[in-house]
């Protein structure tokens, strides 16, 4: 006789345990029910199926192998049915959906390949990378969040040691958790400024035209400020409101702040704006590829002309001054000569990816801080990192196979892989294509590529279906 054990992840249902006890007098099967607070290791019976009950977004797979995992069930023997679905009463027509979900799991053949779900723990210890000296005040950060920290003296390579990263240099081999780029950059501006706009000699970037602040007074002049980067540094912003602060207050200018966003989250940043705009300096969010600059004929000024962002409103005006504000831009951080790998990653920048974390760089635990220094934006990136570290990851052991017979190392799976979870390993003469289970996401990209069909996704159904189109 069969056995199936009921787990339920919500509300269990009233009608369930006399729909139990009735049931085992009509079926060869023997049912029990548990909620998921009395699931453990020591269950009763070994279950021949787990039925998990639950909301829909609790039965996605990731969640049923943290299950499994803690409760030492194989999760090829699971089974989920929507919590949505079940019927509210014997009664209710949807018993008899339910009645035949249970008779297909009974009948469904037992798995070939026994898979484990295991909970992996990340090392909380993280490397620490940078071309330049890194600040004492970031080391001293991570300690604070009780993260080990080790900054490999070059030469040094990385490679993938299953969910973890192995740096190898002089001193031996080390394994971290994590790897935090802490980035080199370099200023941009990267709006073209028109040569005849140019040749007005009004036109300077930040720095100077502070500086020229100081020496001279800009009575009732009309100054702008053109930011078109994103990634402006919170002190560049700082020094914007109260330079801007300065010449409304001081010589009555009329000021402009065009930019493509507007920062105010920093260390006084936000009351900065404040004071910047109850002094009448206009802030403006505008598109700059809407954005046109012509001299004025006298050569003395520049006419501007632009569209809001908000009414999408167009406006011109003539300025005395126009100052360019740069921006940072992050220099790569090249790994051909440090990672190793079977997939080649040539070198690593910030992702805009928003389903990714804000600080995450595109390779699994790898993140870049956004500065050298401690800021606001700083603190938020480490604890990006501390929330990684803390994490379990939960992998599915010998879920995922390849048939060494079969493959014939096409490389197609290591080219297709987005988590670089393919190895390949052997001599010269028999090499083959092993799948990292503690890396493996079991997207199933790598089993629909092969065109050898050597690998194979227990439990996951990945077909593929081929066309051919007659002559």
């Amino acid at each position: 006789m069969k056995t199936v054990l009921i787990v339920s992840l919500g509300d269990t249902r009233s009608w369930m345990k006399p729909w139990i006890d009735q049931i085992d007098t009509h079926f060869p099967v023997r049912v029990h029910l548990l909620n998921s607070a009395e699931l453990g290791n020591n269950l009763p019976l070994n279950y021949d199926r787990f039925i998990f009950t639950g909301k829909s977004l609790l039965l996605h797979r990731e969640n049923i192998a943290r299950i499994c995992a803690a409760a030492n069930i194989d999760p090829l023997r699971v089974f989920s049915y929507p919590e949505e679905h079940l019927p509210q009463s014997m009664d209710d027509e949807k018993m008899n959906q339910w009645n035949s979900y249970l008779h297909q799991v009974i009948l469904t053949h037992k798995a070939e390949q026994p898979v484990e779900a295991i909970n992996l723990q990340l090392i909380k210890k993280v490397a620490v990378l940078g071309r330049n000296p890194i600040d004492d005040s970031i080391l001293e950060e991570f300690q604070k969040v009780g993260l080990e920290i080790f900054q490999p003296i070059p030469p040094f390579t990385i490679k993938r040691q299953g969910i973890q990263y192995c740096i190898e240099s002089q001193p031996g081999a080390i394994i971290v958790g994590g790897v935090v780029v802490v980035p080199e950059f370099q200023p941009v501006f990267s709006y073209p400024i028109p040569s005849e706009v140019d040749d007005t000699r009004k036109v300077l970037f930040l720095e100077d035209f502070k500086n020229k602040v100081l020496l001279r007074n800009f009575r009732k002049q009309t100054v702008v400020f053109l930011v078109p980067e994103v990634m402006v540094p919170a002190e560049t912003w700082s020094t914007l409101y109260d330079l801007s602060q300065l010449l409304v207050q001081r010589d009555q200018a009329q000021v402009f702040i065009l930019c493509r966003e507007v920062v105010v989250a920093g260390d006084g940043l936000e009351k900065k704006y404040l004071e910047s705009r109850k002094a009448g300096v206009l802030i403006e969010k505008i598109d700059f590829s809407h954005l046109v600059l012509q001299p004025s004929l006298d050569m003395r000024g520049s006419w501007i002309s632009f569209v809001t962002e908000r009414d999408r409103i167009s406006q011109k005006f003539l300025s005395d001054w126009m100052i360019k504000v740069p921006g940072k831009k992050v220099i790569p951080y090249d790994l051909t000569k440090i990672f190793f790998g079977d997939r080649l990653i040539p070198f690593l920048s910030p992702s805009n990816n928003i389903n990714l974390p804000l600080y995450s760089l595109p390779l699994d635990g790898w993140y870049h801080l956004p500065d050298n220094k401690l800021t606001i934006d700083t603190r938020y990136a480490i604890q990006e990192v501390v929330g990684y570290l803390q994490q379990e990851v939960t992998a599915e052991k010998n879920r995922a196979i390849v048939d060494e017979e079969r493959c014939v190392l096409c490389l197609t799976c290591l080219r297709t892989c987005p988590w670089s979870a393919i190895d390949i390993e052997g001599s010269s003469k028999r090499k083959k294509a092993r799948i990292n289970w503690e890396q493996c996401h079991l997207c199933g990209l790598c089993s629909t590529s092969c065109p050898a069909g050597a690998i194979t996704l227990y439990g996951l159904k990945m077909d593929k279906t081929f066309t051919t189109q007659a002559e």
